[in-house]
């Protein structure tokens, strides 16, 4: 009589959010990228008096702030989802409430996507970030919707 080894599948692949998951990446290393850079300097007015540099310094990194928390929302909204989808969470876990897309006040916010003294790299990170965040926000309401009674 032979003896049956039980071998553990692979885990499966899951390409649910998989596009998703690599946009919210590459948008966090291009905030990383801008973050090691003297960015907060550029597009700086000259001109300007001296009080100039250092308020658009502080309205630079309050926006890079807005761009690192709309991503790290993004990106923990898609590991869950992602792990549902792989079988790691029930899928109720969708439904719970520190599982849904949160930030809403500060991510929903337009800030210094429109501010021409800002550096222009922070201005396309902070509405391509906008964007990502709006289209999960969008999912996680409809999926909210679907939810199932209690």
């Amino acid at each position: 009589m032979s003896e049956q080894v039980n071998h553990p599948l692979p885990a499966p692949r899951v390409a649910a959010f998989d596009g998703t998951y690599r946009e919210v990446m590459s948008l966090l290393e291009q905030a990383r990228g801008l973050a090691l850079t003297p960015w907060f300097v550029v597009g700086v007015d000259q001109g300007a008096g001296s009080e100039a540099p250092a308020l658009l310094r502080l309205e630079a990194s309050c926006e890079a702030l807005r761009v690192t928390s709309r991503l790290t929302h993004c990106l923990a909204w898609v590991l869950v989802h992602k792990a549902i989808h792989a079988g790691e969470l029930s899928a109720d876990a969708a439904y719970e409430p520190a599982n849904r897309l949160s930030g809403g006040p500060v991510c929903l916010a337009i800030g210094g996507e429109a501010n021409p003294r800002l550096p222009k790299a922070l201005r396309a990170l902070l509405e391509a970030s906008r964007v990502l965040y709006v289209r999960l926000a969008r999912l996680d309401e409809r999926m909210a919707a679907a939810a199932p009674a209690e």
